[in-house]
């Protein structure tokens, strides 16, 4: 059977640019919710080669990309594929929930000096719905026999899910559409995927489709009220320390896990842009380049 988000990549894929690193990293995001008979591996494989990618051009050696993979957990309600830590084997949009209280760093706030406190957690939270946006529907988990087990039914969201990422590749893909209409259409798409909570309707009115004026650069996603770029506050917060609200939660994240988690999520964010930035967030974290991982006791 054909999901609604199968039909909406079928849809994008006539209008991509795979010939770019953002629009291959694009199209791998987006096949990995439509999952269609693509074993996981295979879906892994290509997701990585496109973040690694795109890495190496915005990010050069500072990058820590690789220390994330495509993977699926177990729930309650069905098996599901996400970008995960390889080696902590944890959710980025999980570690990204626990991330959205954390203090803005002076060091993105030195990067982004209009950047308000409300609009950092807004960045996180945002950035959070996107990557679970990008999640396929859960599916049964077989047994060891092979049949599939009985799951706790959860309310299917695969309609408003294909529409959230339909919102999401028309920045790059929908050069007929006034920023303003880009705008709402992604403010909508968001609130009816996430729910109308307090939280989520404080930060879709903080979501604003800009042009920022950079040379070669489509519209953004940005901040409505400073007008700075999502990718780009993200990008930013690459070698800041681990918050202490993620520690309290995952206590042996490792600094380069941390900056691996801001990376993916940031590079995410880019590959739904168009444009020809190179070396986005140049020097934000050099810092980290040298530090090795080092585990924490449990």
């Amino acid at each position: 059977m054909r999901t609604p988000i199968m039909e909406a990549v079928d849809h994008l894929e006539g209008t991509m640019n795979p010939s770019s690193p953002r629009g291959r990293l694009r199209e791998a995001l987006l096949c990995v919710g439509a999952r269609r008979d693509v074993h996981e591996a295979d879906l892994s494989a290509a997701v990585t080669t496109a973040l690694r990618e795109l890495a190496s051009e915005v990010l050069g050696e500072r990058s820590r990309v690789e220390l994330v993979t495509i993977g699926a957990e177990d729930h309650p309600w069905g098996r599901t594929l996400d970008l995960r830590l390889a080696d902590y084997d944890v959710a980025l949009s999980d570690v990204l929930l626990h991330a959205d209280r954390s203090d803005l760093p002076p060091q993105v706030q030195e990067g982004c000096p209009t950047l308000s406190q409300e609009e950092w957690e807004a960045v996180l939270l945002v950035s959070k719905l996107v990557l679970m946006g990008l999640q396929p529907e859960p599916e049964p988990v077989p047994d060891d026999a092979g049949h599939h087990v009985q799951v706790t039914r959860r309310p299917p969201r695969s309609v408003a899910r294909a529409r959230f990422c339909q919102a999401l590749a028309a920045l790059s893909e929908r050069p007929d559409l006034h920023q303003d209409e880009l705008t709402a259409q992604l403010r909508t798409a968001l609130l009816n995927f996430a729910s109308e909570t307090p939280d989520n309707k404080d930060a879709a009115q903080r979501i604003a489709v800009l042009h920022t004026g950079e040379p070669h650069q489509g519209p953004r996603l940005c901040l409505s009220r400073s007008g700075s770029a999502f990718a780009t506050v993200v990008l930013s917060a690459g070698g800041c320390p681990v918050p202490s609200c993620v520690l309290e939660e995952f206590p042996d994240l490792t600094q380069d896990e941390w900056n691996a988690v801001i990376h993916v999520t940031g590079l995410t964010l880019m590959a739904f842009e168009k444009g020809t930035l190179r070396n986005c967030a140049a020097g934000a974290d050099s810092r980290s380049a040298s530090r090795s991982p080092v585990r924490r006791s449990r």
